[in-house]
């Protein structure tokens, strides 16, 4: 997935992360639309597969596939690292000299460790529900076959799978990791990465 770039900065009393504006290029200000500006410009429900298709719609062309692909990613990672404040302004679109639009790099994309089972976005058939079977719902908005959002779900969720691991060689406390494995570990997330 595409990120802002961050950096953690060690305070006198703690840490603080650092997130790279990405809606500046020098000294020049990009235009930046929230997806709930869009979204409400267009008449449309607060939903991914909505979004979705208004990257179809303001998007390039030659770049629409890739976009659309890109939010379903994150769809499918914010459903399972348990981030439930993916609401529809911690998503951006911005506008290139070309005239089109491309989805912000991912931000504010962090565990919410409270097993709420359900996302802030409408995900698919089944509303907000945060489940896969919802997340594979309407694959076709995001401009994938059956086949090719399975395989995505496979290897995000197999990447999500490795979390302790990561966390553990980035130092993350162990107190973090036990309260984080609660969530990310529990019955109803590992089941749904074990499920493809």
């Amino acid at each position: 997935m595409n990120t802002a770039e961050t950096q953690l900065l060690t305070l006198p009393k703690g840490h603080a992360l650092a997130v790279k504006r990405f809606d500046r290029i020098g000294q020049r200000r990009l235009h930046v639309l929230s997806a709930r500006v869009a979204l409400h410009a267009a008449g449309e429900g607060m939903g991914y597969p909505e979004l979705s298709q208004i990257l179809r719609r303001l998007g390039h062309p030659d770049r629409v596939r890739a976009q659309q692909q890109e939010l379903f990613r994150r769809m499918v990672f914010n459903i399972l690292i348990d981030n439930t404040d993916d609401h529809e302004k911690n998503h951006a679109l911005i506008r290139g000299n070309d005239g089109f639009y491309d989805l912000s790099p991912a931000f504010d994309v962090v565990a919410s460790v409270q097993g709420l089972g359900y996302q802030q976005m409408r995900v698919g058939a089944k509303g907000h529900e945060a489940s896969m079977a919802n997340a594979l719902s309407e694959a076709r908005a995001f401009g994938l076959t059956g086949a090719l959002a399975r395989q995505t779900v496979i290897e995000i969720a197999g990447q999500v799978a490795q979390w302790k691991t990561v966390f553990t060689d980035l130092n993350v406390r162990d107190a973090d990791i036990e309260l984080l494995a609660q969530y990310l570990d529990g019955a109803y997330l590992t089941q749904q990465r074990r499920l493809f």
